[in-house]
């Protein structure tokens, strides 16, 4: 025996020939086991010979035939008095048998027969110059010929949708009806909740094609204006003035400056500044609840503003009105003492 060789090398290659000739056996086996578990099926098939006919169909007593009986469906309707489970009545009506629904049950039997005697064999004779088949395949496309075209789900949507007229006439409040409210999964839920007190509606924007604030472009944004109570302050003129000085300025003291920066340019009041903001302060307009911002509204009138009567100068030239209190020329013809510019 080598140093380098495995005192078991030679047993575990006999080993693993063993193995593999058992394997090939089996497989031998099998195959024997297959072919002659179809060699007797196929005997017992020809020992059986033909399949024995169906037993014939036993006629009514009398030799007469057969009376024909009309099945008729009908479908128990639920009375349904309380006010409360009226909407439950659609789900009902939805699995109610139409006539269509009865007449393809009627069918059924005659179908049933139909298969019957398609599957029989028949034989071609010289009176019968036509098969079965062909004249069952004609019947049947004159079924389908006779049927209603299928309509399409977004057909049925549409016929099924209230007109803004009935849903007008529906809800309680008919003015906040618009004509997309039609098409929601639920009208007379959304029509309700538009309806409700406080209830913020959706912004105006949401079914425009063009962009949000899209109109817009190209028009000059005012600059920002500081409030009333801050121009009190005086903050304004010393800004300006500071700005006035640094325009004066060379280019060396600017950088001068950005590295030796100087502190308390602007000297403020302080009492001032606290009179600003905790006497004098005053608060923003404000929109109320619900008021949503969309474009243009900031050149819309205010009618909260106007009052009825109350004209303005302009307007009073363009009538050809008389500008000032209407009462003024009127009064040296009433009351001759009083002129209206008493000297």
């Amino acid at each position: 025996m080598s140093t380098g060789q495995h005192p078991f090398g030679d047993k575990a290659k006999e080993q693993e020939l063993l193995e593999q000739q058992k394997r090939r056996n089996r497989k031998r086996r099998n195959r024997k086991k297959k072919k002659r578990g179809r060699g007797v099926a196929k005997e017992g098939v020809a020992r059986e010979g033909p399949a024995a006919p169906p037993p014939a169909r036993a006629e009514p007593e009398g030799g007469g035939a057969a009376p024909e009986v009309e099945i008729e469906y009908v479908t128990e309707e639920p009375e349904i008095y309380d006010p409360n489970f009226v909407f439950f009545k659609r789900i009902f009506e939805a699995f109610k048998l139409t006539d269509e629904v009865k007449k393809d049950k009627e069918k059924e039997p005659e179908r049933a027969e139909r298969a019957e005697s398609a599957g029989a064999p028949r034989k071609k004779g010289p009176e019968d110059g036509t098969r079965g088949s062909e004249g069952d395949s004609s019947e049947d496309e004159q079924e389908k010929k006779q049927e209603v075209p299928k309509l399409s789900k977004k057909k049925l949507r549409r016929m099924n949708r209230f007109t803004v007229a009935e849903l007008k006439q529906l809800v309680a409040r008919p003015d906040v009806v618009e004509m997309h409210d039609v098409t929601a999964q639920d009208p007379k839920l959304l029509v309700h909740l538009k309806a409700t007190r406080n209830s913020v509606p959706v912004p105006r924007h949401w079914c425009f094609k063009r962009k949000y604030l899209q109109g817009k472009r190209g028009i000059e944004k005012p600059p920002f204006e500081l409030p009333e109570f801050i121009k009190r302050t005086g903050i304004q003129e010393m800004r300006e003035a500071l700005q006035e000085k640094e325009e004066q300025k060379t280019m060396k003291s600017k950088m001068r400056e950005k590295v030796r920066p100087k502190m308390g340019k602007i000297d403020i009041d302080y009492q001032k500044l606290h009179d600003a903001f905790f006497k004098w302060q005053t608060k923003p307009k404000l929109t109320i609840h619900g008021d949503l911002y969309y474009e243009g509204k900031e050149f819309e009138t205010r009618l909260k503003e106007k009052k009825p009567g109350d004209l303005s100068d302009e307007l009073r030239i363009a009538l050809g009105m008389p500008v000032g209190p209407v009462w003024g020329p009127k009064l040296p013809r009433i009351h001759p003492k009083i002129t209206q510019n008493p000297s």
